[in-house]
């Protein structure tokens, strides 16, 4: 995979979202770099990463072990975010050896029924309207309003006959992948310390699946913000100081 390294100290490992890319995190990096060695990558088959064998959570995760073993890493912290926190759970359920802490935010244990007809919605956007139509729904729903205002709102009507970027197969699959995933039953055997961030204002991933989160991991700790569902970007520095304070915190 492609990865990249910033600044020095203890390392953690952070793993984007459905979009796949590293450089999702870069706000975050640029805040956390300054106390922690800050790990991040292109999930296989998307950006500058290779393509992949197969899209899983689980096809992830062991190129994430791959990873650590290249940079000779015994362990770290891992930060997962969206998709990004599934990938977090099955290192932390099967490689409990190389997991210190773990960050989830806006993450979740199991689709319940409105995650899938929300995804299997975007599916159909994706399919019938094209990759245009598909990111302007992941933006609009998740951003809050004034934030997407500010940042990404354009004076032009979106182009929704722009041209296609990304490969159709790939996204469908990687949609699919996450509604087949379910290890909800095993969380409470997870012995890492876990830090559930969850937003009382995403439309992606409600908080309610945060809770649900905390309620299987007894030995986790959950906080509540705001900034929609992409808040490491809306709301960087309240989101860095507290994965700063849970990582520096006491064992």
């Amino acid at each position: 995979m492609h990865f990249e390294i910033q600044g020095q100290g203890h390392p953690v490992v952070l793993i984007a979202g459905l979009g796949g890319l590293g450089a999702f995190w870069a706000p975050v990096v640029e805040q956390l770099s300054r106390s922690y060695q800050c790990i991040t990558f292109d999930h296989p088959g998307m950006g500058r990463s290779p393509p992949a064998a197969e899209h899983s959570i689980a096809n992830i995760a062991a190129e994430v072990l791959a990873l650590l073993d290249e940079l000779k890493l015994p362990s770290a912290h891992f930060v997962g975010h969206s998709t990004g926190g599934l990938v977090a759970q099955v290192l932390a359920l099967d490689h409990p050896r190389r997991v210190d802490r773990t960050v989830l935010s806006a993450t979740w244990a199991r689709p319940d029924r409105r995650f899938r007809d929300l995804f299997q919605t975007r599916r159909v956007v994706l399919e019938r309207a094209g990759f245009a139509a598909y990111n302007a729904i992941a933006k609009l729903l998740g951003h809050p309003a004034d934030w997407y205002e500010a940042h990404l709102a354009s004076p032009a009507p979106i182009d929704f006959d722009a041209a296609s970027q990304g490969d159709l197969a790939t996204a469908l699959a990687r949609i699919d992948m996450l509604l087949t995933f379910d290890r909800a039953d095993e969380l409470g055997r997870i012995g890492a310390p876990a830090l559930i961030v969850g937003a009382s204002d995403d439309a992606i991933v409600p908080v309610s699946h945060s809770r649900d989160l905390a309620r299987l991991m007894p030995q986790a700790r959950l906080i509540e913000m705001q900034g929609g569902h992409f808040l490491p970007q809306t709301q960087t520095l309240p989101y860095v100081k507290e994965v700063k304070a849970f990582l520096a915190g006491p064992v």
